[in-house]
């Protein structure tokens, strides 16, 4: 009897660990991980020409839309360089746009879209994130650049009509749980009435990447980025291909592309969360403000309003609860009833003695 209980004590110590390590492997997932300053990746096609820069750390099976709507898929690492294949044209949905009317055209089905306005709110994971031609350095822990930049978003929006709630937390320092924090502070958006969320970033690439001008004022580009390894994931891409179509009809010159990139970057919270990158930290923040007035018009041109349950383009209604979330609570409380149990039996193993 004892051998028994010493066995099953074992068994329910290795589930523990086992349970430990997936969540925590899960977590790590979840980071949006960066290059130390002064490095960035570069996607390069079959015959070496660089599709698009990065600041982020890029993974295989990483995925690119660049601004024609080539789709591109990581296959290999090396360095700093990330060799990609081409995957082919990705069909976009198509949008029928005027003075009078907004409806967009999905598998050749036109959906109208409602006249009610979403709440949407910004925040910023990286509260740090700053412009150096303007800012004078790349990062300022707890009063980034990032927010003149989210404040021109939201101004913007607000004079379209839209209620927006534009959170300030602070998420510092800029490590590999800012998601978790940021986290904290999505959630609590959406339980406040938020049915869009916008993450407010920039990138850390050469200037070059997103200086742009838009009806003739010098902007910076806007670089989508979709977790691809969330619950939400088709629908997340759903809504950036909704609004890179709305820029390519309505901003030329405004798009840098869809990332599509390892983690979920709490977009799994809501079909309807984007992480845009507003600009380099090379970037004049003025440009970039810009670039974010110019967003603004796009996203309420995309939303058009609406809060019916099919939303922009037949997205999936919003979820308040996230089903990653629920999983990992499930594993932990698992863990920590083997947790007890082993410990239990190997206690009064070791009294039987």
């Amino acid at each position: 009897m004892k051998v028994h209980r010493k066995t099953i004590a074992f068994l329910l110590a290795v589930s523990l660990m086992a349970g430990l390590s997936f969540v925590l492997a899960g977590e790590a997932e979840a980071v949006y991980e960066e290059l130390p300053s002064g490095y960035y990746f570069s996607l390069v096609d079959e015959n070496n020409n660089i599709i698009t820069q990065t600041g982020a750390q890029v993974y295989v099976g990483d995925e690119y839309i660049s601004s024609d709507n080539g789709r591109y898929q990581v296959v290999e690492v090396s360095g700093h360089t990330a060799r990609c294949v081409f995957v082919g044209k990705e069909q976009m949905p198509q949008v029928n746009f005027d003075q009078q009317r907004q409806a967009w055209v999905v598998d050749s089905q036109e959906i109208p879209v409602a006249a009610a306005k979403p709440t949407i709110a910004i925040y910023h994971t990286h509260s740090d994130e700053s412009y150096v031609p303007t800012d004078g350095k790349e990062s300022k822990p707890g009063n980034g650049g990032i927010y003149d930049v989210g404040q021109a978003l939201a101004q913007r929006l607000q004079e379209l009509g839209y209620t927006v709630e534009y959170n300030k937390n602070n998420h510092n320092p800029h490590d590999v749980n800012a998601y978790n924090r940021s986290r904290r502070t999505a959630a609590s958006l959406l339980k406040n009435g938020a049915q869009v969320l916008i993450d407010v970033h920039r990138d850390a690439v050469p200037p070059g990447q997103y200086q742009t001008t838009i009806n003739g004022q010098e902007a910076t580009k806007i670089k989508l980025v979709v977790g691809r390894t969330n619950p939400n994931a088709k629908t997340n891409l759903d809504f950036a291909k909704q609004l890179k179509a709305m820029m390519d009809k309505t901003k030329p010159g405004l798009s840098n592309g869809i990332f599509m990139g390892k983690g979920d970057f709490n977009q799994d919270l809501t079909p309807r969360a984007m992480l845009i990158e507003v600009g380099s930290h090379t970037n004049p923040k003025d440009d970039a403000a810009q670039g974010a007035v110019a967003f603004a018009d796009v996203l309420a041109a995309t939303l058009g309003g609406s809060t019916d349950s099919a939303g922009a383009a037949g997205a999936k209604p919003l979820q308040q609860d996230s089903p990653s979330a629920w999983t990992t609570i499930l594993i932990l409380l698992t863990v920590a009833v083997a947790a007890g149990a082993g410990f239990y039996l190997l206690n009064k193993s070791s009294a039987g003695r």
